[in-house]
């Protein structure tokens, strides 16, 4: 049992004993916490994994956070135009390269990703109530420097 007093694992669950395990079966229940989250706003958590790098970076195209999420081009398709259609998005003619659309947020988009970060910090506060504030921050630490070698490389 951690110094915490809370077991770290359920008692007769072999799979436990596998971080890859532990991980991926966190990384469902994070989704499931974000999806429920979310949903009094309408969104999925990819519409917040969009609606996020948009407003992070003003020169992606649909192409380059399809990369970047690491989405299929056609499913990238889909949640753009859902959210275009919603009036959160839109497609703009790149001021470099006329022949490319870079992605932008709306002002309805820009307020409902204000509520809905608000709604994901909520979420997240809560799923790591378990844990203090350095083990929180190392948790991140750790989850960044594992994913290092793994993100998708940035746009140019």
């Amino acid at each position: 049992m951690p110094a915490t007093g809370v077991p770290a694992a359920p008692a007769g669950q072999p799979l436990a004993q596998h971080t890859g395990y532990l991980l991926i079966k966190l990384g469902e229940v994070t989704l499931a916490i974000a999806e429920r989250a979310l949903a009094p706003l309408n969104l999925r958590a990819r519409h917040f994994n969009v609606m996020t790098m948009v407003a992070a970076d003003i020169t992606l195209s649909q192409q380059d956070l399809s990369g970047q999420l690491g989405l299929d081009p056609t499913i990238m398709v889909a949640l753009v135009d859902d959210l275009e259609r919603r009036g959160f998005l839109r497609r703009e003619r790149s001021q470099k390269d006329r022949r490319r659309y870079v992605l932008q947020l709306t002002p309805a988009g820009q307020r409902t990703l204000q509520r809905a970060l608000t709604v994901i910090e909520e979420a997240e506060s809560k799923l790591l109530a378990p844990l203090n504030s350095h083990e929180a921050g190392l948790l991140q630490e750790l989850a960044g420097r594992l994913l290092a070698p793994h993100w998708p490389p940035r746009h140019t």
